[in-house]
């Protein structure tokens, strides 16, 4: 273990220094070519993505054909930073920087599992992604691949801060982009003017009621908020005459369907005077997976007494000597893709937190380790 250590140490720490942020495309290609290098000797099969400038690669067992028994699938774009945040830090075996947790960390323990299980003779039916805009969604990365014909019976996302818990319910994710206009005028006149900002807000207000139930004590239900505002007037004596207003909605697929949520505010903003922006996107069938915003209302769910899950709780429960259990998820992973192809889907990580704070994330470097044996040994078993 100590010697994975050392090696997940230095591999996540060569990762995070590459200022790999989704914007800048070019820096996502120097990370995926440094990947390259390190697996270059395993004589794996090697297949660069790529589509509007977003780079994904994939290194697979030759003579395998798709579906895959077992996909490994990561992401090696970050979220903005500062510049120092890209120089690691670590102390008392916690590393700290920009992407350590989320998820270059994540990305190193499955490449050294990767390559651990090659040398030792490993010929499965196995493959190892690594996409370059799941900060934003994936639509180039993920789902761009998937298009492109790659599948697996089962994909392995180590992307969160869950300690090793095991994903039972990923929440679906979509963006509402809604527009209001009006006269306009002075503020002066306010009981002449019908503001647009009263009637985003009479919208809000009513799908606040049905879709914003989650709270403090009780999180695993809908959450409906308004993530952004734009009136275009920076006077506090002048109203508005259009302003755009951005909603985040996010939901456990158990419990609501996608489709009543865009029913329903298609509905309130024709009640309310507001527009839908719609930006719609087809997948191969022509279905229409995203309506009125972006997300597409996609989530995932993962059996946990499905064989291969139980499979993988033995496996780590082992390695860490404790017992591990199930969890929920809030934000999104690029397993919701998978999920939506059919792909059966496990997330979980290793010890790590605050995932795009502006100075704190980290993750634990012997959980890492831990992470990598047992992913290793999985491989073995189910490949």
């Amino acid at each position: 273990m100590r010697e994975k250590l050392n090696r997940i140490t230095k591999l996540t720490s060569d990762l995070v220094g590459i200022r790999s942020e989704t914007k800048d495309q070019k820096k996502v290609g120097e990370a995926l070519d440094f990947v390259s290098n390190y697996l270059k000797d395993l004589n794996l099969q090697e297949i660069s993505f790529k589509q509007n400038d977003v780079q994904s690669r994939l290194w697979v067992m030759p003579g395998h054909d798709f579906p895959l028994k077992i996909l490994l699938c990561g992401h090696i774009d970050v979220v903005d930073a500062e510049k120092e945040q890209y120089v690691p830090t670590i102390k008392d075996g916690i590393m700290y920087g920009r992407g350590t947790g989320d998820m270059k960390g994540h990305d190193a323990a499955m490449i050294i599992a990767m390559r651990d299980y090659v040398e030792k003779g490993g010929k499965g039916s196995v493959g190892l992604l690594l996409t370059g805009d799941e900060e934003v969604g994936g639509p180039n990365g993920a789902r761009f691949v998937l298009e492109q014909g790659v599948s697996t019976d089962l994909v392995f996302i180590p992307d969160g801060h869950f300690d090793f818990g095991i994903v039972e319910s990923e929440k679906a994710p979509h963006h509402f982009h809604v527009k209001a206009t009006g006269p306009g005028g002075h503020a002066s006149l306010a009981f002449e003017i019908d503001n647009p900002i009263e009637k985003i807000n009479k919208l809000y207000d009513e799908m606040k009621i049905k879709y914003n139930i989650a709270d403090k004590n009780d999180t695993w239900h809908s959450t409906f908020a308004m993530t952004t505002i734009h009136t275009g007037v920076n006077s506090e004596n002048s109203i508005a005459s259009e302003v755009d207003a951005w909603f985040s909605w996010r939901f456990p697929t158990e419990q609501m369907k996608f489709e009543d949520g865009v029913t329903d505010i298609e509905a309130l903003c024709q009640k309310h005077g507001c527009r839908l922006i719609t930006e719609t996107l087809k997948n191969e069938t022509d279905k229409v997976i995203e309506k009125g915003g972006h997300g597409g209302g996609e989530g995932c769910l993962t059996d946990l007494n499905d064989p291969s899950v139980v499979l993988w709780k033995e496996v780590i429960e082992e390695v860490l000597g404790r017992k591990v259990s199930g969890t929920f998820m809030h934000g999104a992973t690029d397993g919701r893709i998978f999920y939506s192809k059919g792909s059966k889907v496990l997330i979980t990580s290793a010890k790590t937190d605050n995932h795009h704070n502006a100075v704190e994330e980290w993750v634990d470097l012997k959980s890492l380790a831990q992470l990598s044996e047992g992913i290793e040994k999985y491989l073995e078993l189910v490949a």
